[in-house]
């Protein structure tokens, strides 16, 4: 049995007990004393074919699989996301079929969330238990001065798993011994001679996986090779149609956080006014045109954090403009709350890229290939750039800020938004504003 076969029955096995443990559990807290009355063959039997149809959205979610436990926030998104459609599952297999004389309502409610934190702490004692066994060595073939990057960035996240062994060349490759079950991250347009082409196959008969540089860089940083963008690039990996229900979702919730966020504002607005006016002297709100979606322009509003007059220039970490107040206001994020007035006239999101300020933008579109592309969505209050510290205050910052704008505009999604907004949360409450 291969070492891949048994990782796998690990983690189903104790899935199954662990299901069947969420109903025992469920039907005791839903009736208390009065589980004797309880049918437990008709339960175990309408169950069974619940459970085993769930078990199978989790094959799906890739909930067995060993590159799943490398991430939590894999981890987490995919059993949410399985957890969400087997609920869905279960509500259409008990309200559908007439002939089930089982009516479990809360039953079922409280089996699926008993299910999920059963399901979720298991899945977690699993990460922990492979976090020595989860490790993959690979080989970097040498093109350019690409490796060295990529090698920094291997080691610099080495508890992701990954263990380089050493970088190939075509003369190398002859006389390496490579590894079984081992990796090899090649260029996305790898040119090589015939016989080094025959050798990369012949070791797949070794169980070698191979991977493209661009997609392995993003699979590990969560950031996209902005030095493989190209036109190409964007044609197979973004969509430029509209997701219609997604956007109409994500434009309830925007309109819902804005009218929680004009009560906050609303209630806050005496003291914050009074702060940023005792801080230094100028206006309250500091309003400034921005770039958003499609190019439009639009104002910004949020709380002053800074004296003197409003300038066009980028914010530096540790700008001596701002004033002790500001900073404060910065931190918590305070200053942002004036943006529930963008969210509610709709011309930024609660998550999407940062917007920027016009002239800036009318610079960085001459110097940084496809900045353009970030206005493909609306700009939004958080984002992926800033919960990864991507903060541009020069050219290259704004490169590196636009690697992860592009990833989340490729990948993004509901579940995506939610990680962020989490994030954003954890952010905030540990103080790491800027």
């Amino acid at each position: 049995m291969s070492r891949k076969t048994v990782i796998f029955w690990f983690i189903v096995l104790p899935d199954i007990l662990l299901l069947y443990a969420s109903l025992w559990i469920a039907v005791v807290l839903r009736y208390g004393a009065k589980t004797d009355l309880v049918d437990w063959p008709a339960h175990l039997q309408a169950f069974s074919v619940i459970f085993a149809i769930w078990l199978l959205i989790f094959f799906i979610n890739n909930l067995f699989e060993v590159s799943t436990f490398r991430r939590y926030t894999i981890l987490l998104r995919n059993l949410f996301a399985a957890m969400v459609v087997n609920g869905l599952v279960a509500v259409l297999y008990f309200y559908i079929q007439p002939n089930l004389i089982l009516t479990p309502r809360r039953l079922l409610l409280v089996a699926v969330l008993v299910a999920y934190v059963l399901i979720l702490g298991w899945h977690l004692l699993v990460k922990y238990f492979l976090k020595n066994r989860l490790i993959e060595h690979v080989y970097v073939f040498a093109f350019a001065d690409e490796p060295k990057e990529l090698l920094e960035e291997i080691t610099r996240h080495d508890f992701l798993g990954y263990k380089v062994v050493a970088s190939l060349t075509e003369d190398s490759l002859a006389t390496t011994e490579v590894l079984r079950n081992s990796g090899i991250i090649v260029p996305d347009n790898i040119s090589a001679t015939p016989a080094v082409l025959a050798s990369l196959y012949d070791l797949r008969k070794k169980g070698v996986a191979f991977y493209s540089h661009a997609l392995f860089y993003e699979q590990l940083l969560r950031k996209v090779y902005l030095s493989r963008v190209s036109e190409l690039w964007f044609l197979e990996n973004v969509s430029y149609k509209q997701k219609r229900f997604y956007t109409l979702a994500k434009r309830c919730v925007d309109a819902f956080a804005g009218l929680l966020g004009l009560i906050i504002f609303g209630l806050s607005f005496p003291v914050c006014a009074l702060l940023v006016r005792i801080s230094s002297p100028g206006p309250i709100l500091f309003i400034q045109d921005r770039v958003g979606e499609g190019g439009s322009l639009f104002k910004v509003y949020k709380y002053r954090t800074m004296a003197g007059p409003i300038t066009n220039t980028w914010t530096a970490i540790n700008d001596p403009r701002i004033t002790p107040i500001g900073r404060f206001l910065r931190a918590s994020r305070i200053d942002e709350l004036p943006q529930c007035i963008n969210l509610l006239l709709g011309n930024m999101s609660l998550v999407g890229p940062r917007p920027e300020q016009t002239h800036l933008v009318e610079q960085l579109r001459t110097l940084v290939p496809f900045y353009d592309e970030r206005h493909l969505v609306k700009p939004g209050i958080t984002g992926w750039a800033q919960i990864n510290n991507a903060y541009a205050a020069t050219v290259g910052e704004t490169e590196d800020k636009l690697q992860y704008d592009l990833y989340y505009i490729k990948h993004r999604s509901f579940l995506f938004d939610l990680e962020i907004i989490l994030k954003t949360i954890y952010y905030v409450l540990s103080w790491k504003g800027r």
